[in-house]
């Protein structure tokens, strides 16, 4: 979808993400005083970032910080720029808050286009959506990036299961987008309906938001008779699209002009090399509504720096 970013040189790569994330250090230290008084209480100033190295320099952020300071406290500019609002289900506590500008929205469109297309999807493409809208962001994420790609948007949303099985079969759904044991589920309903996957038009699969085994995927890749991508993706980053898998399969690539990973170990902190397994950190060097510095994630992986066989350079990280 993108060849010159998704394919670009590592260099000029790593000097994008320098420009992009002392940028978002000095939105940050300006115009959230939560973050600021971080930055102050390590001595730290927007002018000591230089390189994109430098981002360890920078403290942790916690989902927990996010709750502490619900529901605006980290956004970093005025209500009146935020055109759109999502929160977790707020099961553990009080909800965590995300804003987007209408740039974001658009940065958010373009890294679900990058997975879709990866998955095959194009203006060909009928896209039924199966995750869930509202206030999570799946299900609006995905559809906004099928919508640019050109594809015909089936937005199903969640539940409903004999439904969704008619739209399947007499739309022509091409590419299905839910979680992977939704999936399964489906599957399980179409043998009872007495149909085959021969009925229908699927060839793909974009299944995340929740964990998956590559033994879960051969099931629904059987059952289905379909390609399952996994794709990745967090709330308190930007929704689903941080991260997706090719037709190759070999980890899941990261938009990493819009987020940077690191691999820390989630005792100390410190920080890990390519191909050592740890806790994931992202920071958003793009959004403007609520950037996030240097995110816990609490997701463990691995990261792998090179070019992958479908020609992408952008870094890949395993299953989470």
């Amino acid at each position: 979808w993108n060849k010159p970013i998704e394919t670009m040189d590592r260099a000029d790569m790593t000097r994008l993400q320098a420009s992009r994330l002392k940028e978002t250090v000095q939105r940050v230290y300006h115009q959230v005083p939560y973050y600021r008084a971080k930055l102050q209480a390590v001595g730290l100033l927007p002018e000591d970032i230089k390189s994109i190295e430098d981002v360890t320099k920078i403290p942790f952020i916690t989902k927990q910080e996010m709750r502490d300071n619900y529901p605006y406290g980290l956004f970093a500019v005025p209500p009146t720029e935020i055109v759109r609002i999502h929160a977790s289900s707020g099961t553990t506590g009080k909800p965590t808050v995300v804003g987007y500008t209408k740039r974001d929205i658009g940065i958010w469109s373009e890294v679900m286009v990058r997975a879709l297309t990866a998955a095959g999807a194009s203006k060909n493409s009928f896209i039924q959506v199966s995750y869930g809208y509202g206030l999570f962001t799946g299900g609006l994420g995905a559809h906004y990036g099928a919508e640019m790609v050109g594809a015909s948007v089936i937005p199903a949303s969640s539940g409903n299961t004999a439904r969704q099985i008619l739209l399947m079969k007499d739309f022509g759904t091409t590419h299905l987008a839910c979680t992977p044991s939704y999936a399964l589920y489906l599957a399980e309903a179409m043998r009872e309906m007495g149909l085959e996957p021969k009925d229908l038009s699927l060839k793909a699969g974009i299944f995340g938001a929740e964990p998956w085994s590559d033994r879960m995927r051969k099931e629904i890749e059987n059952q289905l008779q379909i390609k399952a991508y996994d794709i990745y993706g967090l709330s308190e980053i930007i929704g689903p699209g941080v991260a997706i898998e090719c037709e190759c399969q070999d980890g899941l690539h990261i938009s990493e002009d819009h987020f940077y990973p690191e691999i820390i170990n989630p005792v100390t902190g410190e920080r890990l090399p390519d191909g050592e397994k740890g806790e994931l950190v992202l920071t958003t060097i793009t959004k403007e509504g609520m950037p996030m510095v240097r995110y816990r994630t609490r997701d463990l992986t691995v990261l792998h720096h090179g070019t992958c066989s479908c020609g992408r350079t952008m870094v890949r990280m395993g299953k989470v």
